[in-house]
C-alpha cells in the first residue's frame, strides 16, 4: 500500500447506471413524490456522518472489549478504506462484503463504501460453505473482508479452492491478521493515507453517488432456503433510522447503545445500535459475540459502560430475563430497548420492564421491505406489550383478504405495504423481487394481522411457511431438501414448535426408510456436513408411519407443530 493511489477513471458510471444495473422497486413516480414530501433528499450516511464528526471529533464513536474509536479516527480510517478501494478498482456499483462478527470494521467498511458508491453487503458470522458461496456468487462481490479465523472458521481458507466459482471476487481482504500472499490487509488500507498528499479531500468527495442509488444490503432468508439480499438506498435507510425509528425509541445524541445482537446481517444488529448512533453522534458498545452461555458478558456490558439503549432480537431478550441482572451492577442508566425480528412475547417485555428498569420498545417490519409499525416508549404499556405499534409516518399499510381486497374495519388479514423505506428490491434477482412485491408495488408479508379503532396493528398469525427462531428467519424447504437425502428418511416435513426463550424452535418429522430410524444427532451431523448454517439444525425429532395430510391432499403441517409441541419438553419462563 506504499504506491500512490491512481486516480480512478473518469467514467464512473454516475448514480442512475447504477441503479439502473440492479432491481428497483420504488417507481419513478413514487421516488418524485418521496422527494416532493421531504422524505427523501441529497444527503448520503457519510454525509450525516461527517457533521456529526465536525461537531465531536473527540467523541467515542465505537467501544470494543479491548479498544475505543473516535469520531475523528473512525471517519479516518473509513477515508483511508475508500481511497485504498478506489486503487483496487472498486466503482460506483461494484459489490463490497464484509463477513465479521460484531467489530469495528464493520461500519468503518460501510462508511468507505459509501464514499466511492461501491455497494456494502455484510454477511453473518454464521454463514458457512452454502450461504457464503451462494451470497458472493448472487451479489456478484469484487472484494471480500473477512478475519483470518473466528470462532474456529475463516472464509478466506474455505474460498481458497472456491476461486473459479466466483470469477469476480478480485480480492479476499483478511482483518485482525497478517494479510494473505498478494493481497491487502485491512490494517494497511485503514492506516495508509498517502493519497491525501497526492490528491486531497475534494477528490474523495468527488466519488460518492447519488442518494437514491444502491448503496448496502441487508441479508434474509429466501424461499429457496438460500439467503436473498434486499438492496437500499441511502435514502431508504434515513428514512427508517432518523426519521421514524429515533422518534419511536426516542434515541439521541446523548444515548449509549448496547449492540448484542449480531450485526452481520445489517438489519437489528446493525441499523439501530451501531448505525444509527453513528449518525446521531452517540456512543455503540459492541459485544463481540453473543453467547447464551454466558450472558454475563451481555449483563456486564450494559452496566459498566451505563448503556441507555440496547437491541436484541426475542430470543435474547428471554435469556436476558431468565438470567436477571448481576448482583451489585447498576442498570438504573438503562432507558430502552428495541425488541426487532420476531413477535415477543408479552410476559418477556413484562419481565424486561420489571427487572431492569427500563421501557420495551417494538420494531415491525422485514429486511426486504423495511418497517412498517413501531411501538413508541410513550404508547400506553398494554399497547406495547398486545400490538406492534402503529403504522409509521410515511407508510401504506393495507390489510387484504385472499383476493387482495381490503377487509372490514378491525378484520384479519394478511398485513400488506410499501413506503420510502422499502429497499430497492433484491440484488440481481428481479423474479425474486416481483414474486414478494406483485404488481401493486406493495409487500405482501404473508403474516396476518388486524388493527384495532386505535390504529394499532396487530399480529394474529402467519400465512408464510417461515421458522422464526431467536429472530433468525429459517427456511423448513432448505432443510427438508437435505435432510431427504439422508439414507434413513423417506419422507420429512420440518415445522416450528414453541419454545418460551427461543419462540420456535426446529423439529423434524420423518418417515423412515428401511429398518432403522435415524437419530436426531444423525440429522444434526448431517445438516452441518451439507453445508448449512448450524441454526438449521433440527431440535427435534418426530418419527411417524405416515405424515398427516388436509383435504387438499398437502402435509398438514399445522397439525405437525402442534404434534412436536406437545412432544417436546415444557420451557417455563
Amino acid at each position: 500500500m506504499s504506491a500512490p493511489l491512481e486516480a480512478p477513471d473518469p467514467g464512473l458510471g454516475g448514480a442512475e447506471s447504477a441503479v439502473a444495473r440492479h432491481s428497483r422497486l420504488q417507481s419513478d413516480e413514487e421516488a418524485q413524490r418521496y422527494h416532493a414530501e421531504g422524505r427523501w433528499g441529497q444527503r448520503l450516511l457519510v454525509d450525516v456522518f461527517d457533521a456529526t464528526v465536525a461537531r465531536t471529533p473527540d467523541k467515542t464513536a465505537i467501544v470494543e472489549a479491548h479498544r475505543r474509536l473516535s469520531y475523528r479516527e473512525l471517519q479516518r480510517q473509513s477515508e483511508n478504506l475508500a481511497a485504498a478501494l478506489l486503487r483496487l478498482g472498486v466503482r460506483h456499483g461494484d459489490v463490497v462484503a464484509v463477513q465479521a462478527p460484531n467489530w469495528a470494521e464493520l461500519p468503518t467498511v460501510h462508511l468507505a463504501t459509501n464514499r466511492i458508491g461501491a455497494i456494502f453487503v455484510p454477511l453473518s458470522e454464521g454463514f458457512r460453505e452454502r450461504e457464503l458461496l451462494h451470497l458472493l456468487a448472487k451479489a456478484r462481490v469484487k472484494v471480500l473482508f473477512c478475519p483470518q479465523a473466528f470462532r474456529g472458521f475463516g472464509a478466506a481458507a474455505l474460498l481458497a479452492g472456491q476461486r473459479a466459482a466466483l470469477p469476480l471476487l478480485q480480492h479476499i481482504v483478511t482483518m485482525r491478521a497478517a494479510a494473505a500472499a498478494g493481497e491487502p490487509g485491512f490494517e494497511a488500507m485503514a492506516q495508509h493515507d498517502g493519497w491525501r498528499a497526492t490528491h486531497g479531500a475534494p477528490w474523495l468527495h468527488a466519488q460518492r453517488a447519488d442518494a437514491d442509488a444502491p448503496s448496502h444490503v441487508m441479508v434474509s432468508s429466501g424461499t429457496t432456503g438460500l439467503p436473498r439480499c434486499s438492496l437500499f438506498s441511502d435514502n431508504n435507510t434515513l428514512v427508517k433510522l432518523l426519521g421514524q425509528y429515533v422518534t419511536a425509541a426516542g434515541v439521541d445524541e446523548h444515548d449509549v447503545a448496547a449492540a448484542l445482537a449480531p450485526a452481520g446481517t445489517g438489519a437489528t444488529g446493525y441499523n439501530y445500535p451501531i448505525l444509527t448512533l453513528l449518525l446521531l453522534g452517540g456512543t455503540s458498545v459492541l459485544l463481540e459475540h453473543w453467547s447464551g452461555k454466558h450472558l454475563d458478558q451481555a449483563l456486564a456490558l450494559i452496566a459498566d459502560h451505563r448503556c441507555t439503549v440496547a437491541t436484541v432480537v426475542p430470543a435474547q431478550m428471554a435469556q436476558l430475563v431468565q438470567a436477571g441482572p448481576l448482583p451489585g451492577r447498576d442498570y438504573s442508566a438503562l432507558r430502552v430497548v428495541t425488541n426487532a425480528g420476531a413477535k415477543l412475547p408479552p410476559a418477556v417485555a413484562e419481565g424486561m420492564e420489571r427487572l431492569f428498569g427500563c421501557t420495551v420498545q417494538g420494531v415491525y417490519g422485514t429486511s426486504e421491505a423495511g418497517a412498517t409499525a413501531m411501538t413508541r416508549v410513550d404508547d400506553p404499556v398494554d399497547k406495547r406489550r398486545s400490538t406492534v405499534g402503529r403504522p409509521l409516518d410515511g407508510q401504506e399499510l393495507r390489510i387484504l383478504d385472499d383476493d387482495d381486497l381490503p377487509v372490514p374495519p378491525g378484520a384479519v388479514g394478511e398485513v400488506c405495504w410499501r413506503g420510502p423505506n422499502k429497499s430497492y428490491g433484491f440484488l440481481n434477482d428481479p423474479a425474486a423481487s416481483a414474486a414478494v412485491w406483485g404488481r401493486d408495488g406493495l409487500l405482501h408479508s404473508g403474516d396476518l394481522g388486524r388493527l384495532d379503532d386505535e390504529g394499532y396493528l396487530h399480529i394474529v398469525g402467519r400465512k408464510k411457511d417461515m421458522i422464526i427462531r431467536g429472530g433468525q428467519n429459517v427456511n423448513p424447504g432448505a432443510i427438508e431438501e437435505v435432510l431427504l437425502h439422508h439414507p434413513s428418511v423417506g419422507q420429512v416435513a420440518v415445522v416450528p414448535f414453541a419454545d418460551a426463550v427461543l419462540g420456535e424452535r426446529i423439529a423434524a418429522c420423518v418417515v423412515a426408510k428401511g429398518d432403522k430410524p435415524p437419530a436426531l444427532n444423525d440429522l444434526k451431523a448431517f445438516v452441518r456436513e451439507q453445508g448449512l448454517a448450524a441454526w438449521h439444525q433440527p431440535e427435534l425429532l418426530v418419527l411417524l408411519t405416515e405424515l398427516p395430510r388436509n383435504a387438499g391432499g398437502k402435509v398438514d403441517k399445522r397439525a405437525l407443530s402442534q404434534l412436536a409441541t406437545d412432544a417436546s419438553p415444557a420451557v417455563a419462563l
